[in-house]
């Protein structure tokens, strides 16, 4: 693999954590409510994308 492939996995990666923690804290303020976790996937990608 190539240093630029392994700099765009590395950033895919991170992009990746950085939404599933937002998607996790979301969750949390929203009550733990099991069975949302494509909106709460989804919405945290969107905000972090403002």
């Amino acid at each position: 693999m190539e240093k630029n492939d392994e700099t765009i996995v590395e950033n895919q990666e991170l992009r990746e954590e950085e939404i599933r923690l937002a998607a996790y804290y979301l969750w949390k303020e929203k009550g733990e409510n099991h069975g949302s976790d494509t909106e709460d996937w989804l919405e945290a990608e969107e905000s972090l994308n403002d």
